[in-house]
């Protein structure tokens, strides 16, 4: 992977914002790319795989990865989520996504299928052979039944795509056993924001962070300090950040409690799409109570 393609740091995730009429509110989703970006946030992945991306129709993820790209006017890399169940739709919409102007596209294993890792990698070679965009290899066991070990990942550094690696298993050392197999060449991204400072302490490059969406000067500020090795500051930071990250992960309905939490905060965001769930409003307020307390905190240091 040549060095224009070492594209690392905080990747905020947008939520979809929806009119009065169920249509997209493109205009709250670039204003919010507008806000995390002039945070410091360096990068924006749209269409993100545990969001509302499988709602859509395929024209409104046109619709919305041409926002995001015009919103982003070059000042930040844009991931797109091409999340799909057979390699060849998977790899339609990397096409359609670089046509769009995307810098990068973020694949997982195909959904629902439980398939063995072996399996897996077998399908995701045969796209990443033929992508035109670099890309992000998402390892979600929870959504995609199958677990990428690194042992498994390696198998495609030969594709002359392999970006990086999107890391949510939750395993305890699997940041440092990623970074050994894999080299310098791959980059290695947190994907659960509760364990961003853990990732960190253990060499990750980057964090996709749909947490960021909601607070991008803290998500910024932690990968700063971390990356600054001021550890002290970055510990301090997490003891609060670290809560309201818990809260939304922890959520079942955590796309819904983002969104309602960035509406009551002024920037409406309108409802989830079935079948997603909606939060409850308690959890909405504990949350912001949280985030109060985090910016509070901040006034006085």
């Amino acid at each position: 992977m040549s060095n224009q393609h070492r594209m690392h740091g905080v990747f905020a995730v947008p939520t979809t914002p929806y009119n009065a009429d169920g249509t997209q509110n493109l205009e709250q989703l670039a204003a919010g790319v507008e806000h995390a970006l002039d945070t410091g946030i360096g990068g924006i992945l749209c269409l993100g795989a545990t969001g509302e991306a499988l709602a859509l129709s395929r024209d409104e993820r046109e619709s919305q990865v041409r926002a995001v790209v015009e919103a982003a006017a070059g000042r930040a890399p844009v991931v797109v989520g091409c999340m799909a169940y057979a390699p060849a739709e998977m790899s339609e919409l990397i096409a359609e996504a670089a046509a769009l102007g995307a810098d990068a596209a973020m694949i997982t294993p195909p959904f629902y299928g439980g398939l063995p890792p072996e399996a897996a990698i077998a399908a995701l070679r045969i796209v990443m052979a033929a992508s035109e965009l670099p890309v992000m290899v998402y390892n979600n066991p929870h959504s995609t039944g199958t677990d990428l070990q690194p042992s498994h990942l390696v198998e495609l550094l030969d594709t002359g795509s392999f970006w990086s690696v999107k890391e949510t298993s939750g395993a305890a050392t699997r940041v440092r056993e990623l970074r050994a197999a894999l080299g310098d060449e791959v980059e290695v991204f947190i994907g659960a924001d509760g364990i961003a400072l853990e990732g960190f302490s253990q060499g990750a490059s980057g964090w996709v962070a749909a947490s960021a969406w909601l607070l991008p000067e803290q998500c910024q500020r932690l990968w700063d300090l971390s990356r600054d090795g001021r550890w002290g500051e970055a510990i301090e930071l997490w003891k609060g950040l670290g809560a309201a990250l818990g809260q939304i992960e922890d959520n079942p309905a955590f796309i819904s409690l983002i969104k309602a939490a960035l509406s009551r905060r002024g920037a409406e965001q309108g409802p989830v799409r079935p079948p997603l769930p909606s939060v409850d409003t308690e959890s909405v307020d504990a949350l912001l109570s949280t985030i109060d307390g985090i910016e509070g905190r901040a006034l006085h240091v």
